[in-house]
């Protein structure tokens, strides 16, 4: 059996959570230390079976508690590219026990196989992963302004797709966000709006998938009920009843997703 639990996603941090038997891999550390472990425990979650912290980019909602939450848990690794852990050093943000791999090439993690590839935001050298465990495939892409034809490509077929699906660009644009903001997000190496997440979810699903969280919901330029609309219209138009579909919270767990 496999867990996978949100832990929250957007702005203000992000961390997902891969469990099989006791076995759990960590995707992101976007909250401070104490609230890290706080949602763990909602989730039921023994950090002592945490076999590794897997780190798409840098930015603050990605990484905020994770060399505080590694220190307090006896090293915790973590594993990066070369140029996120050069960025992190610079920030004095990285672990002690900091291990590099290269995006494209396969590594284990416990009984997890995992491939990162490279995706389209303004980060030094952010990624998605695809992470295989027990004939199993789980696809994560989440911060990217751009899709192009590699990422629906790794992610194809998963059987849990975690997607982002950031802005309604007319609400975005009648925001008071200032324009240079909005301009950054609306960007190639921004996030994808709701249009652009239903298009990868198209050029991505598969026989086996059968779980997708949307996922990085803005909480002032996006509305939950119209991306719900989105997908279920999708869905439909695909006939896949069969897939069912989350939308992650910023303040709270996700429901788990077993499979």
């Amino acid at each position: 059996m496999i867990e996978f639990i949100n832990l929250g996603s957007g702005s203000s941090g992000n961390c997902t959570i891969i469990k099989y038997c006791d076995q759990i891999l960590m995707i992101d550390a976007g909250f401070s230390g104490v609230e890290l472990q706080r949602r763990l425990d909602a989730a039921h979650i023994n950090v002592e079976h945490i076999r590794g912290i897997l780190i798409t980019h840098e930015h603050d909602d990605h990484i905020q508690g994770l060399k505080i939450f590694c220190k307090r848990n006896n090293d915790l690794p973590v594993y990066t590219n070369s140029l996120t852990a050069q960025r992190l050093t610079e920030l004095n943000k990285c672990p002690v026990n900091n291990f590099v791999f290269n995006n494209g090439a396969t590594f284990k993690v416990g009984p997890f196989t995992i491939e990162a590839f490279s995706i389209s935001h303004d980060a030094i050298d952010p990624v998605g992963f695809v992470i295989n465990v027990s004939g199993r495939k789980i696809g994560i892409a989440t911060d990217l302004g751009f899709i192009g034809k590699m990422v629906p490509f790794k992610l194809k077929n998963s059987d849990i797709l975690m997607l982002e699906s950031n802005h309604e660009p007319d609400i975005l644009r009648n925001s008071k966000r200032p324009s240079y903001l909005q301009n950054r997000i609306l960007s190639k190496r921004g996030h994808l709006s709701n249009k652009e997440a239903l298009s990868l979810i198209k050029d991505s699903i598969g026989a086996s998938t059968r779980h997708i969280l949307l996922a990085h919901l803005s909480a002032d330029c996006n509305d939950r009920d119209l991306v719900a609309t989105g997908i279920e219209r999708e869905l439909s138009a695909m006939d896949r009843s069969d897939v069912d579909f989350h939308i992650a919270y910023q303040d709270k767990n996700s429901p788990a997703v077993i499979i």
